[in-house]
């Protein structure tokens, strides 16, 4: 049922100017940064959608797949140190899927983008989504988002349009790619929302979907839980991650480096980002999600940022170089905060002696507010996380499929004996016949025969039962 949005459209003007900010900061930034490693400015905006055919920026075998090019590159090394190669490889064959929605990008002139793979919608899908193809096969679909000319502070239709358009994606995706393989759910934003709202609608309330679930990553989106609480807010059956190894969850944030103001866009409930068809929680009760991918991956709390330098300020005019990655481990470092409302992942520098590196969030960041860039900055712990899930998921895969092999074996064998006892009272019928009308050594003989059915058929029963709790066993086993 869609519902009204809290009335905030006046101060919503004023993040409307925020993001006009950012995009003049990123625009310049990109000339003055080039050779200094920030090619992840991604642009704000809300969601948009409406159901087409589906175009794939990024899908396995496709030719032009985005998501298929070099994800070579090295370290720019901490002070002392020597750059090393990043090291990350594509599996021969992955054995799990990820989608990804982007966020905000589109400069089209009307509220919702057509399916053109414009450059700025290009050069993010490489950052962001590129080299999660070390994990996973990546599906990237085009959709109607909200553009930057679009309304993108309150629910609207445009809104609603751009949702419908990445839900026929998904859905596209799940009849005729996934084949029944666990997926990972990723977006930033604006695509952050749409898959916030997807998990919401399809995934949560469909626990035969959650079981090819394995996580979610979806920064920038305002998800609400219980204050202190890992879920019940937005969700019933997915919580926010909170331990390392643990899966089937989401991982949101809204990265600042100070405590966000009464008025930040991102990391609060009663002001701010909010695009969804339900009415805003209370913020009394509820607050945004902030879980940290620095101490989920076990890097406690170091980030590990990540970008390529080749898409810094657009989609190169040749071809892309070799190894165009570059990362910068040992720069910063973040923790979950809360005050005054928000709930933060606030980002420190960790400023070690005879540091020359660029401070690479804040040439993208708008002041305090690290939402452009923060995908970016954390994209090493988010692949260690997916690579981590996609482990332990393909693990416990592999041991259902041997307990479901188990369970074939063991209803093959309950359903021979029960047809055997199903035989029982004819023969026994018949066998007691024949020894009323037998005499002498016949008659012994079929007497022992029918002690021996009858003894066959109490060992049956018996055997029935303990089938039956042994299969029950291994049927908690496998949904547990």
């Amino acid at each position: 049922m869609l519902r009204t949005v809290d009335n905030q459209a006046v101060n919503f003007r004023g993040r409307s100017l925020i993001v006009s900010r950012v995009s003049a900061r990123s625009t310049w930034l990109a000339v003055a940064c080039l050779a200094m490693f920030m090619g992840f400015v991604a642009l704000v905006g809300p969601p948009s959608a409406q159901a087409d055919d589906t175009v794939w920026i990024c899908k396995p075998g496709q030719t032009d797949d985005l998501c298929a090019g070099t994800i070579d590159g090295k370290t720019l090394p901490p002070p002392g140190a020597d750059s090393q190669p990043l090291g990350y490889t594509r599996p021969d064959k992955a054995s799990i899927d990820c989608f990804y929605l982007y966020p905000t990008q589109s400069d089209q002139p009307t509220s919702n983008s057509n399916l053109d793979k414009d450059p700025p919608i290009r050069r993010v899908v490489v950052q962001q989504a590129r080299m999660f193809s070390s994990v996973c096969n990546v599906y990237a679909p085009m959709y109607r988002q909200v553009t930057n000319s679009g309304n993108q502070v309150v629910y609207n239709p445009a809104v609603e349009t751009a949702y419908q358009s990445a839900k026929a994606g998904f859905e596209d995706y799940l009849e005729n790619y996934n084949h029944g393989r666990g997926f990972i759910m990723i977006g930033h934003s604006q695509g952050s929302a749409h898959t916030a709202r997807l998990i919401d609608e399809m995934v949560d309330k469909d626990s035969n979907l959650r079981k090819r679930f394995i996580g979610a990553i979806a920064p920038g989106a305002n998800v609400d839980v219980p204050i202190g609480k890992n879920v019940g807010g937005m969700y019933d059956n997915v919580p926010a991650c909170s331990e390392i190894g643990e899966y089937k969850c989401l991982i949101a944030f809204s990265t600042f480096t100070d405590v966000p103001g009464e008025t930040a866009p991102f990391s609060r409930l009663d002001f701010g980002y909010w695009v969804y068809p339900e009415p805003r929680p209370d913020d009394t009760k509820y607050e945004v999600v902030c879980t940290n991918p620095a101490m989920l991956d076990g890097s406690n709390g170091a980030m590990l940022p990540l970008a390529n330098l080749d898409y810094l300020n657009g989609v190169p005019a040749g071809a892309e170089s070799a190894s165009p990655w570059i990362g910068a481990p040992d720069y910063y470092t973040a923790e979950c905060k809360r005050q005054d409302g928000a709930h933060w992942l606030n980002v420190t520098k960790t400023n070690l002696p005879g540091e020359t590196r660029p401070d690479l969030g804040a040439f993208a960041g708008s002041g305090t507010n690290w939402h452009v860039p923060e995908v970016n900055l954390f994209e090493g712990n988010l692949l260690n996380i997916a690579q981590t899930w996609s482990g332990d998921y393909t693990t416990e895969q592999t041991r259902i499929a041997r307990l479901t092999s188990k369970l074939k074996q063991l209803n093959g064998k309950l359903k021979q004996v029960r047809k055997r006892l199903s035989t029982t009272p004819a023969t026994t019928k018949k066998l007691a016949k024949k020894i009323r009308n037998a005499s002498g050594k016949h008659k012994l003989v079929l007497k022992r025969r029918l002690k021996k059915v009858k003894r066959q058929a109490a060992a049956d029963r018996r055997r029935v039962r303990s089938l039956k709790r042994r299969i029950a066993v291994l049927k908690k086993q496998q949904n547990g």
